[in-house]
C-alpha cells in the first residue's frame, strides 16, 4: 500500500450514518469508501495546476553555467518574460 497522509475531515451526522451502512454492506473501510470518492471526483475536474515562475528557478544555480550575471537586477525578465505593459 502506498503512503497515505492523514487528513481530517467533517461531514453531516446523515452522511457519517450512511457512510458506515455502507462501509458494512461492503466489507471496506470508511477510510476506504473516502478514499474512492476523492478519486473518482478529482478525475472528474477540469482544471490543470497553474505553474509557477518561482519553482522554475529551482535548480537554476546547480551548476556555475546556468547563473545569470545579471539575475539581481533583471529577475522580472527572468521570471516572467519580455516586459509586460
Amino acid at each position: 500500500m502506498p503512503t497515505l497522509k492523514r487528513k481530517q475531515i467533517y461531514i453531516e451526522p446523515e452522511t457519517s450514518t450512511a457512510l458506515k451502512k455502507l462501509s458494512k454492506l461492503t466489507n471496506f473501510s470508511e477510510a476506504e469508501h473516502i478514499r474512492r470518492a476523492i478519486k473518482l471526483y478529482l478525475s472528474k475536474q477540469d482544471f490543470e495546476l497553474e505553474s509557477d515562475p518561482i519553482l522554475e528557478l529551482l535548480g537554476l544555480c546547480k551548476s556555475r553555467s546556468g547563473i545569470p550575471k545579471n539575475g539581481s537586477i533583471k529577475h522580472d525578465r527572468y521570471l516572467y518574460g519580455e516586459k509586460i505593459l
